[in-house]
């Protein structure tokens, strides 16, 4: 089973991503919430934390091999959570994840109906159900609080990765928290690339290290 890819961003759809590794390239399902930023991420290397499954029906006998991907390992074990409730297909569950994993996970824990249900493919009755079934069980992809560093704290290739965050739309202030907790998972990270795949992680794993 293929669990993890790392190429170059081909091309980015509505719904998948092409990535291109060592002459071969990958269509790879995404959930809606990663769009933005993988088309930002085009001609750029990225990973992929990924699941393949088989899709079709078997009694017809056309069934085709697929891959899902994140950008976060967090992101997957959420959505191995979600595609547990009843009636939320693979698709439609990488469609309903339109928001980062720790906002869906905070509107389950707080029993919001009328946020979930205004998600892509949810609608009030598959909220009701999501809310039933998965209750409790989503408290680990919750976003704890976490300060930015100081933008006078940054090396020059964390300001540049931070301008780069900055001029792709996120806030200054989200960005430097990014940052923070990626160089302090990875001290290592010295380039600015580097850094800005990296806090693109920590920020579709809610912000978590």
């Amino acid at each position: 089973m293929i669990c993890r890819i790392t190429g170059r961003v081909v091309a980015v759809t509505d719904q998948a991503v092409t990535v291109e590794v060592g002459g071969l390239c990958y269509e790879v399902l995404v959930p809606a919430s990663s769009i933005p930023d993988l088309k930002r991420l085009t001609d750029n290397e990225v990973t992929l934390f990924t699941i393949e499954y088989l899709d079709g029906n078997p009694a017809l006998g056309n069934l085709v091999p697929r891959l899902v991907g994140f950008l976060a390992e967090s992101d997957r074990e959420f959505y191995h959570e979600l595609n547990k409730v009843k009636g939320v297909s693979t698709r439609k569950a990488l469609r309903a994840m339109a928001v980062p994993a720790h906002q869906f996970a905070a509107a389950i824990e707080n029993g919001d109906e009328r946020f979930l249900g205004n998600l892509p493919e949810i609608g009030k009755r598959t909220a009701a159900q999501i809310i039933a079934q998965l209750s409790g069980k989503v408290q680990r992809f919750l976003a704890p609080a976490a300060a930015p560093l100081p933008v006078g704290e940054l090396t020059d290739a964390q300001r540049i990765a931070l301008d780069i965050l900055v001029q792709w739309g996120d806030r200054r202030a989200d960005a430097q928290r990014w940052i923070a907790a990626a160089v302090e998972q990875n001290p290592k990270l010295n380039e600015p690339d580097e850094i800005v795949r990296a806090a693109y992680r920590i920020k579709h794993s809610g912000g978590r290290p």
